[in-house]
């Protein structure tokens, strides 16, 4: 089988993990990546997962100082199809690499951007660390922690991972573009897209005033003056945990997190754990809802006491033969790649590298059945192919020979068919609405549980920019409505576990044989395959499976659910699925692709997931959740919090002089990004007593004149920074649009939502649709179709459709 992009040439030329894990997921399936690195290489090979992350690419090291150097990188960028910076706002240009002169050179060329907080604003030459955006966009602020009243460290990298797969999705759409033109465009995205598209945590309406920031679950402050770690809501605290959220210690002294927030759901999980009597007690016959709060905590203690009397892997076993129990037990990255569901799916990988020999890792993104990937060549030495690629110099420039057409925007004409329920593998379909494609979500005519969900917000995110058609697929003639549906789209996605696909007429078999260049996709939980493939799984249950679940907690706590599990699996779904509308672009053929919340999980987590010996042990967050080191984390000022990130030599140096502390810099104990780490608690100590001495906005204007991470960690919570912060307004980062859905809460059902988060320079993404109400497109669509009124009056009727009542009432 011939990869995917077995003839695509990409000039790599970022640092971090977004760039290299996007060009990483496209060298699996095939393409030829060269990295351009300093002599001596990038800094971040310090790094061990920088030898998962540059699996299969070259290096080839310039000296970016000379002119021939530069000369040198024109030359390769001139022959490829990609070329991928993660320079400075401003800086390729200056390099003589910008668009405007690699394009003259090569029209073909699809020129990629990847900055931290976008090309303008007055943020743009902040420092691209995960850190620095979680503090400055105020999601440190809201981050629950065990300590109140401060910001806390955010631990995943989940900025890096969406935005890895925002490039991946925009690269391929502009390929798209670009066999259909013959031309390639200037195409960018920002971390600062990356945690703000997944994460909007409130829907504004027009006029409405900001709610005040508070900080989540804030602790008694006299608690905190103690020292004490204290937390006000927690999953295994039965005096203010929700029955269907539980973390429970078992037997064994590990925790399982649960997530049981569908009613049948908890209902199948109290009767496994044996305690099904209490449906005949008056207390509990309504749980996981109570007329008295005295009933709930009365039942959370009969539930903790019972997930005691077993360990976590006889509770496992129970779980599986009960596959509605939604609970995981908390673990780490290391133990999740390690857990026998993973390995079952083919997520796991073995490379031999000459520095450190075999090395386990996490393997391919998506499983697809007739393009797969083929990860054999492990990374590079940086330089390594110095000589090799420049002896192949010069290169031709790309020529294409354009299809024709040209689309406004990337996926214009592409129609995908949502048939997903929840949050993760609906927000893949707002990602690809945003993009331009048609976005079809078919939905059960009881609503989505999602939709249903009392004060549920997030929702609006994820089901934003789509057409919906409310449909029975447990009806003859509803088959018969979607498998029209299926004979016109070019992709179909579902999350339903294995087995029930076929029992409506869903399955790949059925739909391959209506049109068989489908690109059918399978956003899973656990995947298809091993002993965990038809349990239920939700957003906390993820989060411990995956690791991010302790990872956040902080060194020493009590586990903590984490709650960002599905929008990265979201990430994925669409990642998944523009791999696969790239195969048919460039085969004409359809196929089966599967993806999955855990593998998406992991991948977040790819900066842990891999294994060899001698590995270090992952860094974590204190117990404070401050930060991972003393050059990274939070530090109070004379007036407010900051967030500091010097974690290179040079960045630290250059540090010290600032501060007047050069004696740190001459410290041997701190000479190194290693010993750093090691002794990060004297470290930390020291420069605790620094940032003291000045408030947290002098810390940042200092610093970040010097060119140095630092930001105000607490200026505002995430929503007034999306609506309010001048950056975000500079860079029209939310956009207004109106639903009739919401005509009774805002005139005209006017509210804010995000902007599409890549920007195309030649095919430009429009924000598209508002959020759909259940069925509101099915009338248009069934006519569309070919149905007149009469057939869809009796559709109506008979249960097989639904629609708005004023659809029906103006149209029957």
């Amino acid at each position: 089988m011939t990869p995917i992009f077995e003839h695509l040439r990409i000039i790599d030329l970022t640092q971090g993990m977004a760039g290299p894990l996007a060009t990483m997921i496209l060298a699996d399936y095939g393409a030829d990546v060269i990295r351009l690195e300093p002599p001596g290489g990038d800094p971040m090979w310090a790094h061990p997962a920088y030898m998962v992350w540059n699996r299969g690419k070259k290096s080839v090291a310039l000296d970016w100082s000379s002119q021939v150097g530069r000369d040198q990188a024109h030359q390769l960028v001139r022959g490829a199809d990609i070329f991928i910076e993660s320079l400075r706002p401003g800086e390729a240009g200056r390099l003589g690499l910008g668009y405007e002169a690699l394009a003259a050179a090569n029209p073909a060329l699809i020129f990629f951007s990847l900055s931290a907080f976008g090309q303008e604003g007055p943020y743009k030459n902040l420092k691209p660390y995960d850190g620095i955006i979680n503090a400055k966009s105020g999601r440190m602020h809201d981050q629950p922690g065990w300590q109140g009243h401060r910001p806390t460290y955010r631990a995943v990298n989940d900025v890096s991972y969406h935005t890895a797969m925002f490039t991946v999705q925009a690269l391929v759409a502009a390929l798209r573009v670009r066999l259909m033109t013959g031309r390639g465009q200037r195409v960018e995205t920002s971390l600062l897209g990356g945690v703000t598209a997944p994460n909007n945590p409130w829907r504004r309406f027009e006029g409405q005033s900001l709610p005040p920031d508070i900080y989540p679950r804030a602790a008694p402050k006299d608690a905190v003056i103690r020292g004490e770690l204290v937390l006000d809501r927690h999953e295994s605290d039965p005096y203010t945990a929700v029955p269907s959220q539980i973390c429970a210690e078992c037997k064994d002294g590990r925790w399982i997190m649960h997530s049981h927030i569908q009613p049948d759901l908890f209902k199948a999980w109290i009767n496994a754990i044996g305690l099904g009597w209490i449906w005949d007690d008056p207390r509990f016959g309504k749980a996981p809802s109570f007329a008295k709060d005295e009933d709930r905590v009365a039942l959370n203690l009969m539930i903790f006491e019972r997930m005691k009397e077993k360990t976590s892997f006889e509770w496992r076993e129970i779980y599986r033969r009960n596959p509605d129990c939604a609970g995981e037990t908390m673990q780490t990255t290391q133990e999740a790649i390690g857990h026998e569901q993973f390995i079952a799916n083919g997520h796991i990988i073995e490379l031999d590298d000459p520095r450190v020999g075999r090395i386990k890792q996490v393997g391919a993104f998506a499983r697809m059945s007739e393009t797969p990937a083929v990860i054999a060549r492990h990374a590079p030495q940086p330089g390594q192919h110095t000589d090799e690629v420049l002896a192949g110099m010069p290169v031709a420039p790309i020529k294409i020979k354009s299809t024709g057409g040209r689309p406004k925007r990337p996926l214009e004409g592409v129609i995908m068919l949502e048939l997903a329920t929840w949050l993760a593998a609906p927000f893949a379909g707002a990602l690809l609405a945003d993009l331009g494609a048609r976005v079809i979500k078919i939905e059960a005519l009881a609503g989505d549980p999602f939709r249903l969900m009392p004060s549920n917000e997030n929702m609006i995110r994820a089901f934003q920019g789509k057409e919906n058609v409310a449909l029975n697929l447990k009806s003859k003639e509803g088959q018969e409505i979607f498998h029209k549906l299926v004979a016109r789209a070019d992709i179909l996605m579902h999350n339903f576990r294995p087995g029930a696909p076929a029992r409506i007429g869903a399955d790949y078999e059925t739909l391959r044989k209506i049109k068989p260049d489908l690109v059918y996709v399978y956003a899973g939980s656990y995947g298809s395959k091993g002993p965990d493939s038809l349990r239920a799984a939700f957003n906390p249950t993820m989060g411990a499976f995956s690791g991010n679940s302790l990872f956040q907690s902080g060194e020493g706590n009590l586990p903590k659910g984490d709650q960002s599990p599905d929008p990265m699996a979201g990430s994925g779904v669409a990642t998944g699925i523009m791999l696969g509308l790239a195969a048919r672009l460039l085969t004409g053929k359809g196929q089966y692709i599967e993806t999955s919340m855990m593998n998406s999980n992991v991948y977040a987590n790819s900066d842990d997931a891999f294994d060899y010996a001698g590995k270090p042990t992952r860094r974590v967050p204190d117990k404070a959740q401050l930060g991972l080191e003393a050059t990274y984390r939070l530090y109070e000022t004379t007036q407010g919090w900051v967030f500091l990130a010097v974690q290179f030599d040079h960045e630290f140096a250059a540090f010290c002089k600032v501060i007047g502390r050069e004696d740190l810099a001459h410290d041997a104990r701190f000479a190194s990004w290693a010993g750093r780490y090691d002794n990060r608690v004297v470290l930390g100590d020291e420069l605790e007593l620094v940032f003291r001495t000045r408030s947290a906005e002098e810390w940042e204007s200092l610093l970040t004149a010097a060119d140095l991470g630092c930001v105000t960690a607490d200026g505002s919570g995430h929503r007034r920074f999306l609506y309010e912060d001048p950056h975000m307004r500079a860079i029209g980062f939310m956009t207004p649009t109106q639903s009739r859905a919401f005509a009774d809460q805002a005139p005209g059902g006017k509210y804010w939502r995000h902007a599409p988060v890549v920007r195309f320079s030649e095919t430009p993404c429009e924000a598209g649709k508002p959020y759909c109400g259940l069925g509101e497109h099915t009338q248009d669509v069934l006519r569309e179709l070919g149905y007149d009124s009469t057939a869809i009056a009796r559709f109506k009727e008979a249960n097989v459709i639904g629609m708005p009542i004023d659809k029906v009432l103006s149209h029957t």
